[in-house]
């Protein structure tokens, strides 16, 4: 059964149709390149994040504040009145093609997509 699920999802992920296509995973991001930063990297730094690599992206890892630390940090997000934000921003990234590309985006997603630059977002 994992062998097959694991199968079923490198096939979709186009590793085995296209070996020569390459996915940055948690253990094969070149030490080499630059780490990529998300769009919420300055925030994340400005409110204390301590930053590491993981595939390939500066990610918090925890936040040095009086709020942070791992445990804080887990009971924040589930008290009455608060709420958390996980930059999920490196994951899921989906390559779009064809000439009603924004327009199906725009349907399915919330935001200007036509009004986004080339590279960005």
């Amino acid at each position: 059964m994992f062998k097959s699920t694991v199968s079923t999802l490198l096939r979709r992920s186009n590793c085995i149709a296209n070996p020569s296509s390459t996915r940055a995973f948690a253990a094969t991001a070149s030490p080499d390149e630059p780490l990529v930063k998300t769009a919420l990297y300055s925030l994340h730094k400005e409110i204390g994040g301590d930053m590491v690599p993981f595939a390939g992206y500066s990610l918090p890892v925890l936040y040095k504040s009086e709020n942070g630390g791992v445990m804080k940090e887990h009971l924040w997000c589930r008290a009455d009145g608060k709420a958390a934000m996980f930059d999920v921003s490196h994951m899921g990234q989906i390559r779009w093609h064809g000439k009603d590309r924004a327009a199906f985006l725009e349907k399915i997603v919330v935001g200007d997509i036509a009004g986004l630059g080339e590279g960005s977002g």
